[in-house]
């Protein structure tokens, strides 16, 4: 039974969750926490104006059943705690999408505002507040001035950062527009909040995409990017143009698809002719195998002069797709961790999975027409595209809707250029 659920729950769509309020008690002492519901993480408050839970989402758009083994970035108590701040009022509000956790008190009033598609919240309050910070991961502090961050410090602040790996993993960054007050001593940190002047915390993945989307990546000495990185922000700026050019993040995607398999089309150009004239030959190789089935140098020997003779480089379809493999793999994570906030046709949100399967349906059929194209006939060959696309299907689904919209387009591209190489290949014996 617990199985068949746990198929129910992959299988089911990730459907943009509606911003809202939800109580649970999620650290189990019999008291529940209102939770703040997003796309990319829930938020736990308590009576008092802290966050004692900030739980990042594995999957966007998904919700989150025991919150004692999502990812938290607590770290055995709140991760902001306002200090000397006693509220005797809370509201819980949903406007536009926006969820408001207001705390009013007698010194005034604690907001914290949440953002639909953002790891990144801004807090205000109305009077001068101090706030506690501590979460997982390791601290830095940057001060106003220096170019590299320290350990610990205290003074006239760009930002406060903890970090649980270097380049992966989680952060919970705060910084503001312009410096602030604040310390950092040993793991916690605490800052100093002046009237109507916001402090804005992000709390989510520790990733280039998502620091360029929040604004976070100019801070220095907290994301560094190395020449997979730059390469991941040249792709970013291309996509960010499109988009300027023509408002709609589908083009935008299609247009990145275009150039991409343009800079590629001379690579894949070698391994689809590689691989369909070596499944041309496949008859021929056959017969040798056959002949020799009980001499395998001998086998080997016929099989490379039969190559040989043909001018065909068995290893010439490899090579180009381990070149090629590093920058699909680059597209795939850019357009993963981007929040497009937009829509295309019937899906309502790019950032998140096809909720009717139609991407992940054009997926596989074209994968399957592509190796359809390049098998020649070869039977081994479909049964075994189609069995991989029957077991691939289950992350399909999962994907976002960029990326699958990208693989699709990426995949029509390929299926056109397999087919005019096939065209252009003598048939055998002519």
């Amino acid at each position: 039974m617990r199985q068949l659920l746990a198929l129910v729950a992959l299988l089911a769509p990730a459907l943009a969750l509606e911003a809202t309020f939800k109580d649970v008690d999620v650290n189990g002492d019999g008291t529940p926490e209102k939770v703040a519901v997003t796309n990319l993480m829930d938020l736990a408050f308590d009576q008092k104006g802290q966050i004692v839970g900030w739980y990042v989402k594995t999957y966007k758009g998904t919700g989150i059943g025991d919150y004692t083994r999502a990812p938290n970035l607590a770290e055995g108590g709140p991760v902001v705690a306002p200090e000397g701040f006693s509220p005797e009022k809370a509201e819980f509000l949903v406007e536009d999408g926006r969820l408001l956790a207001r705390f009013h008190g007698r010194e005034g009033t604690l907001t914290y505002r949440i953002e639909k598609g953002r790891y990144t919240l801004r807090v205000e309050a109305d009077f001068p507040l101090t706030l506690k910070l501590k979460a997982q991961g390791q601290p830095k502090v940057l001060l106003a001035g220096e170019k590299e961050p320290a350990p610990s410090g205290e003074g006239s602040l760009r930002y406060l950062a903890w970090q649980t790996k270097p380049k992966a993993g989680y952060a919970l960054v705060a910084f503001a527009e312009e410096p602030f007050w604040g310390k950092l001593v040993g793991r916690e940190g605490e800052v100093r909040l002046e009237g109507g002047k916001p402090l804005k915390l992000y709390g989510g993945q520790n990733e280039l995409v998502r620091f360029h989307v929040e604004g976070l990546l100019a801070l220095p000495g907290l994301f560094s990017p190395n020449i997979w990185g730059q390469l991941s922000l040249g792709l970013l700026w291309l996509m960010e143009t499109a988009f300027r050019y023509t408002g709609s993040w589908g083009l935008a995607i299609l247009f990145l698809t275009l150039v991409v398999r343009l800079l590629l089309w001379p690579l894949m150009h070698q391994q689809f002719k590689s691989m369909a004239e070596i499944q041309r030959l496949q008859p021929l190789i056959q017969k040798i195998n056959e002949k020799y089935k009980d001499d395998p140098n001998k086998r080997a020997e016929a099989t490379m002069k039969l190559y040989q003779e043909h001018k065909v480089n068995p290893a010439a379809g490899c090579l180009p797709l381990f070149i090629q493999m590093p920058i699909l793999f680059i597209l795939w994570k850019v357009i993963a961790n981007y929040e497009f906030g937009q829509g295309l046709l019937w899906i309502p949100d790019l950032a998140l999975p096809d909720p009717f399967y139609v991407l992940p349906a054009l997926y596989v059929a074209t994968t399957f027409l592509s190796t359809w194209l390049s098998a020649h006939g070869n039977k081994d060959l479909i049964r075994q595209s189609l069995f991989m696309n029957l077991i691939f299907i289950f992350l399909v689904l999962q994907f976002p809707a960029g990326v699958t919209l990208y693989w699709v387009l990426s995949n029509l591209i390929g299926v056109a250029q397999q087919w005019l190489i096939n065209r252009s290949l003598k048939p055998m014996g002519a």
